[in-house]
């Protein structure tokens, strides 16, 4: 045991008091955020030219109204048929110290139907393959076992999920009301990290967007959702910070402090457009075609973000995916369920990890490959005394 719990343990007490004490501290802010959010529904253009002001010089993320008035809290719609897809993934980054330098993306999937004709499906598809290259002039930051490449492996799962989701959707899409649900959030924001080395980043902007304009090309008008269960993400509470010019003040942390105390189990909020600078050069990249929209979905104590693309907004899109996320997340303890299977044929264990790295050091090995030595890793592998 290395953690010493007796010193711990009285730290703990005061830690909890003072995040309390900041919750508490909130109220006032929460009361004033609500008032901002009324005055936004009924002026959204007005408003909206105030947030993007705000915007400038700014690299916090903001939100912008879209059709809705920003303050609708709407109740879950009827659940219809649907098919609904999920892709999640997982991976095993290069290791720098293996004797060959390799990566795993494993991407499960599910397909499950409800009123429809169309057949369940659960599987996973997998792939190894050499990192990509670095970008020039970054350091590995102390990263142990990777290094910048990390980054490329984790942009590829990103990616290869969407492709996989996008293609699953399609083929559904053909046999009726489908709708694709993705874990995280829609678009691979690292495409514009300084860590992802540009011919790398070329390849898979261009990948994310064949994905993306195959499911825009979607017959039925297939719902998109990106679901973040828990989300953090501060957008529509800037704006109304911004709004209320309320600095100084114990502002709300998160966009789910806020809908925590206006959305009951079910309901969801307006959609919102995402506006900030990370945002834009993102979007840059995909010529404003695939916009990034968001609301947020209450289901029991959780206050989820779901991200969806702009021309999956209309309210048949909307209603459908709605409906379907409480249904889903309803079948399985408050998550999703397709997204739960998915994640369940992605998961790569620990033993699964062990077993990649014996049989990669096995066939390097075949070829007179050996990893370099490394002390620090050796006496990480040795039983402690």
């Amino acid at each position: 045991m290395t953690l010493r719990m007796e010193q711990v343990l009285p730290q703990l007490p005061a830690v909890v008091a003072a995040y309390a004490a900041g919750l508490e501290s909130m109220n006032e802010g929460l009361k004033v955020a609500g008032s901002a959010l009324s005055s936004w529904s009924a002026d959204p253009e007005g408003c909206d030219a105030r947030i993007r002001a705000a915007m400038t010089g700014s690299s916090q993320p903001y939100a912008v109204s879209l059709l809705e008035p920003p303050g609708a809290v709407v109740p879950a719609p009827p659940f219809t048929p649907v098919t609904v897809v999920a892709a999640d993934g997982s991976s095993i980054e290069p290791d720098r110290f293996a004797p060959v330098q390799c990566y795993v993306v494993n991407v499960g999937f599910a397909v499950l139907p409800y009123g429809t004709a169309h057949e369940a499906a659960l599987g996973a598809h997998c792939t190894v393959g050499p990192p990509a290259p670095e970008s020039e002039g970054e350091e590995d930051a102390g990263m142990e076992d990777s290094g910048p490449r990390a980054w490329g492996v984790n942009l590829l799962r990103d990616v290869v999920e969407l492709e996989t989701g996008a293609r699953l959707a399609e083929e559904s899409a053909a046999g009726g009301p489908t709708v694709l649900l993705l874990d995280g959030t829609l678009l691979p924001w690292d495409l514009d990290s300084r860590q992802v080395a540009d011919s790398t980043r070329r390849e898979l902007v261009g990948r994310t967007r064949l994905a993306l304009d195959r499911l825009a090309s979607c017959p039925g008008r297939t719902g998109v959702g990106a679901y973040v269960s828990g989300s953090r993400s501060s957008d529509v509470v800037n704006s109304l910070r911004a709004l209320a010019a309320a600095d100084g003040m114990a502002w709300p942390g998160s966009d789910g402090h806020l809908f925590a105390t206006r959305l009951r189990d079910g309901e969801r909020s307006a959609v919102f457009r995402a506006a900030s600078e990370r945002v834009r050069r993102v979007e840059e990249f995909f010529a404003g075609q695939h916009d990034v929209c968001f609301f947020y979905l209450r289901i029991g104590g959780d206050i989820a973000r779901v991200e969806l693309p702009r021309w999956a907004t209309t309210a048949e899109q909307v209603a459908r995916l709605h409906a379907t996320l409480v249904d889903q997340c309803h079948r399985c303890d408050g998550y999703p369920r397709a997204l739960q299977e998915a994640h369940e044929q992605a998961v790569i264990s620990g033993g699964d990890r062990q077993a990649f790295s014996r049989a990669l050091e096995a066939e390097a090995s075949s070829h007179g490959l050996r990893a370099a030595t490394n002390s620090k890793q050796m006496s990480k592998r040795r039983r402690g005394l």
